[in-house]
């Protein structure tokens, strides 16, 4: 699958519910974007930042999910418009989870801090 259809089928897994797997796989995407595009912008490495540090606090027990796609070697306006509206949707899914009267406040507020920091990596990309 190609880069661009894989953020876009994952984006509209976030959209379409709570689905644990599509998030894993956005953040698995964001962070091989960032692992091959680091360098050329120092976007994305404000960018990766972000998205290294919301990965490390809520996705590590899925640190098996990989996303079968090429992953880009060099950055377009379509490769960025892609990964930074894949990172929108992922921000929206989280600011979803964040009020989820079932889930305890701490994991809420987890959510609630994640989507800021998604809607920064977003920023970071504008």
């Amino acid at each position: 699958m190609e880069f661009v259809e894989a953020t876009n089928t994952l984006g509209a897994r976030l959209a379409a519910g709570n689905d644990d797997l599509a998030a894993a796989g956005a953040i698995c995407l964001a962070v091989e974007a960032w692992k091959h595009l680091a360098g050329e912008d120092t976007a994305w490495d404000r960018f990766g930042l972000e998205i290294l540090d919301v990965r490390s606090r809520l996705y590590t027990h899925y640190d098996d999910v990989a996303v079968d796609t090429t992953v880009p070697t060099t950055s377009s306006a379509h490769i960025r418009d892609a990964v930074r509206e894949l990172v929108a949707q992922l921000a929206r899914y989280h600011d979803q989870r964040a009020v989820d009267a079932d889930s305890a406040l701490s994991e809420r507020l987890d959510h609630d801090a994640a989507a800021q920091q998604l809607r920064r990596a977003v920023a970071a990309l504008a």
